[in-house]
């Protein structure tokens, strides 16, 4: 039985039928051609002259595209820093300042913006573009035109079948209705914000760097409190084991030393740890290796210092990166509206081309070789664009709009961050006198009560309590002085200091 393709069934005496084999057209043997056969033939001559042509084109237009090679992608530098020893804040500020990966980000943003400040003076040169054509087509004629965005564009009429054309096209643009300068203005005052960016950035790491400094050595201080406080219940409880053991005291009061020496402990490791987490949150800030075996040494200290929110928000609103990059934002929306009227005005434009063209129409012997120059000024005067010009108006005015009131809050928010910072720095002057004096305070307690446990006329609850209290007012004299030191910093960033 034979079978059928898909779809047909087989019926007995039908018969299936063959599709002929299609067989592709041997090629001519190259001997056999008549130009082959013949190579001093006209036509043959003009096929290598073709060739030849065309080769000399493509390899003019090749040497044209590598005389401008393309500058490498450098790959990014992703290794870290690795610092060790001692550091002081002022020497944290100044690494956090040249290792901080937010100011190099800023610093690369700041480029960027220079760049498109030099790429918006193109506008003020004559530009040039090289083109060659290479034509072969049925269809007569036609218009080709240059590849690629260039301003110098070039465009060629051939009207035969086969063309060959190589020409340079200078164009200079001599007036844009002031488009090209405003642009430019508007550019370089982009650039000079992201200049002032970047330095309000600093400030910002500055007193992130500082912040993170002051939390690592309030950290080692609480932990050195939880230290002290493990080595006075170890001591308390030796006495107390002691004493038990000569039958002075109940086994009641060495379990509740046990307790307390216990959640002593537990403080102490969580102060730590917790100092070890703010050592690592401190080389992030820094922008070194995290393996960095780096030490916080400079010890938290007051420093009174007198400050005046009449002077620091005038010299903020003077000095302060923000306030300034939100004027220069303001100065780049001025320009763009003058830049948005330049649509209304004519434009002139210098052109110069010179141009060499081989063509030819199949069939024919003769060939026309060209070659010239062409030159002219182009006058252009926009009427009607369906009101694109009206709307670019009105969208460049409320970026002017939107601009200035970005200025009016960037000075409104300055001026609050200073009310601010002198608000809790004048808090924090006294709550470092407070908690000075309530330290006075504990450590008179403990010492009276530990005499009068000693003496035997005191008990337990009254030695916990005074060792407790001396504890928290520890705590609270370190948590005072890394509050003032943080308002410090506070006021630094306020008023547009790094230092």
């Amino acid at each position: 039985m034979r079978a059928m393709g898909p779809g047909r069934p087989w019926a007995p005496g039908r018969r299936a039928r063959r599709r002929p084999r299609r067989t592709r057209p041997r090629p001519m043997p190259a001997t056999g051609h008549p130009l082959a056969r013949n190579p001093t033939h006209p036509e043959a001559v003009m096929a290598r002259t073709r060739g030849t042509d065309a080769r000399v084109v493509l390899g003019g237009v090749l040497a044209l595209a590598l005389a401008f090679p393309v500058a490498p992608v450098r790959a990014g530098q992703h290794t870290l820093p690795r610092i060790e020893g001692a550091i002081g804040m002022d020497q944290a500020v100044s690494l956090a300042i040249e290792h901080s990966r937010k100011i190099k980000a800023a610093a690369a943003d700041e480029r960027a913006m220079r760049s498109m400040q030099r790429e918006a003076t193109a506008g003020f040169f004559p530009q040039a573009s090289a083109n060659g054509y290479l034509v072969n087509q049925n269809m007569t004629p036609n218009i080709y035109n240059s590849a690629g965005d260039t301003m110098a564009r070039n465009y060629q009429w051939f009207g035969t079948n086969r063309a060959q054309d190589v020409n340079v096209s200078v164009m200079w643009p001599l007036f844009s209705g002031g488009r090209t300068y405003y642009g430019y203005k508007a550019a370089r005052s982009r650039a000079d914000a992201a200049v002032l960016m970047r330095e309000g950035t600093e400030l910002d790491v500055a007193m992130q760097a500082r912040f993170d400094y002051i939390g690592a050595m309030r950290e080692q201080e609480n932990a050195r409190v939880t230290a002290d406080l493990v080595r006075l219940t170890e001591e308390r409880l030796r006495v107390t084991r002691e004493e038990f053991a000569a039958g002075r005291v109940a086994r009641v009061n060495v379990l509740r030393d046990e307790a307390e020496l216990a959640n002593a402990v537990q403080l102490d490791t969580a102060a730590q740890s917790q100092a070890a987490l703010a050592l690592i949150a401190l080389k992030t800030t820094l922008g070194i290796d995290l393996d960095s075996a780096i030490a916080a040494t400079e010890p938290l200290q007051f420093v009174p210092e007198r400050v005046s929110v009449e002077s620091g928000v005038r010299t903020a609103l003077e000095a302060h990166p923000e306030v300034r990059a939100a004027e220069k934002r303001v100065e780049a929306a001025q320009s763009e509206v003058r830049s948005a009227y330049g649509r209304y005005l004519p434009e002139v434009s210098a052109t110069w081309m010179y141009d060499w063209q081989w063509a030819r129409n199949r069939g024919d012997q003769t060939t026309d070789l060209m070659d010239g120059y062409s030159a002219g000024l182009v006058l252009t005067i926009p009427l009607f664009d369906g009101f694109m010009r009206e709307n670019a108006v009105k969208t460049a005015r409320a970026r002017e709009d939107q601009a200035r009131e970005q200025a009016v809050l960037a000075r409104q928010q300055i001026a609050k961050t200073v009310n601010q910072a002198a608000l809790m720095l004048q808090a924090a002057e006294r709550n470092v006198e407070a908690s000075r004096t309530g330290l006075a305070q504990a450590e008179e307690q403990f010492r009276i009560v530990q005499e009068r446990y000693a003496s035997g006329r005191g008990i337990q609850v009254e030695v916990l309590d005074a060792q407790t209290a001396l504890a928290r007012a520890r705590f609270n004299v370190v948590g005072a002085l890394a509050d003032h030191q943080a308002a410090r910093a506070m006021w630094l960033q306020a008023t547009g200091r790094v230092r």
